[in-house]
């Protein structure tokens, strides 16, 4: 696989963001393609879709015209979040109009908004650019909705005024530092004197690299850190019938971020039973853990908690309480314990599935 090359988010083609339709190609720069969305107020989501769109090869270099003038809009060779159209033969990707209803797909339901249609239509030539490799690659579709689930999803639902809990509780605090709101925050102020299009422009231009600059670090690390993680977990799920014949106990050959991955792949791959327990060494002190997996990646509660009667102990003991040689503790709910060595580590393991 090709490394991932930053200089897209770094650097994008010769941006220039105009409030009326200039000549492409003007003072030698830009592609000759234009893509427009709307003046006025500036959203995370269409900074983020022109940001996007302009990773491409047909709209690499494209300028980026900012109008609600319908006979503009009708000349330029994209349009996104204003125009009242979808229609992705023709390169228009409003989400306002009525009776649009567009979602992902691939089991996510979040109606879509500029951004996640532009991603919808191009995420996959972007992420298969980035890595070089084709489009139909297996990594590339992965990724495709990895990166969907954990950063365009936010920005539609946001977008859409659509909650992340169904509740009518009001919230317990507010948060004014995810991307959409710093995106929002980048508009003129009321109190500027200088309200003119030139600075609205420059405003956006700051919100499209912003919000770009953020969209390109998590392909980064979906590339460079989740995606070896998985494979990782994959691997070592598929041998843990060699650890224990339970198939309930599963050893990391190497420590990786690995509890999301768990619960994705056993669904995916049907796991039955489901693991219990998951062995890995601790970097710093070389000794071994014994981690208990929640019931769910966002719950601290366990499966199978280690036993009660070993939680808050250490050393010596607990050693002889469990009868396994080179115990190190067990924390007061449960979830984690420790051993000298991976053998005690995986006789702890054990011996905590018999109670």
């Amino acid at each position: 696989m090709a490394s991932l090359s930053p200089a897209a988010a770094s650097s994008p083609k010769r941006l220039r963001v105009y409030s009326s339709a200039p000549a492409g190609g003007e003072d030698g720069a830009g592609s000759g393609r234009r893509v427009g969305t709307h003046n006025g107020s500036f959203h995370c989501d269409e900074a983020l879709g022109c940001f996007l769109i302009r990773l491409t090869s047909q709209f690499a270099g494209a300028d980026v015209v900012r109008t609600r003038d319908p006979q503009i809009l009708d000349t330029l060779d994209a349009v996104l979040d204003v125009g009242g159209v979808y229609d992705p033969s023709r390169h228009r990707y409003d989400h306002h109009q009525k009776g649009f209803n567009e979602v992902f797909g691939h089991g996510f339901n979040t109606k879509l908004s500029s951004a996640g249609l532009v991603y919808k239509h191009f995420g996959k030539e972007i992420i298969a650019k980035e890595l070089g490799v084709n489009e139909d690659h297996e990594d590339v579709h992965r990724l495709y909705l990895a990166i969907y689930k954990s950063f365009v999803e936010a920005l539609d639902a946001i977008d859409n005024g659509i909650n992340q809990y169904d509740t009518d509780q009001p919230p317990k605090y507010v948060n004014n530092t995810h991307l959409s709101s710093r995106v929002g925050r980048l508009n003129p102020d009321w109190t500027d004197p200088d309200q003119s299009p030139e600075k609205e422009n420059a405003a956006f231009q700051q919100a499209m690299m912003l919000s770009g600059s953020e969209f390109m670090e998590s392909v980064r690390f979906h590339v460079k850190s989740w995606l070896p993680a998985r494979s990782i977990v994959l691997e070592c799920l598929l041998s843990r019938g060699k650890v224990d014949p339970s198939g309930e106990i599963m050893v990391l050959d190497r420590f990786c971020p690995w509890k999301l991955h768990l619960f994705e792949l056993e669904e995916e791959l049907k796991i039955d039973p489901l693991t219990k327990y998951v062995l890995y060494q601790d970097e710093r002190s070389k000794s071994w853990r014994v981690q208990a997996v929640a019931v769910a990646p966002d719950r601290f509660e366990s499966r199978k908690a280690l036993p009660e009667k070993w939680r808050g102990m250490r050393d010596d003991e607990l050693s002889a309480e469990t009868g396994i040689p080179g115990c190190v503790f067990v924390h007061m709910s449960g979830f984690i314990g420790g051993n000298k060595t991976y053998e005690g580590a995986l006789e702890m393991a054990r011996a905590a599935l018999k109670c």
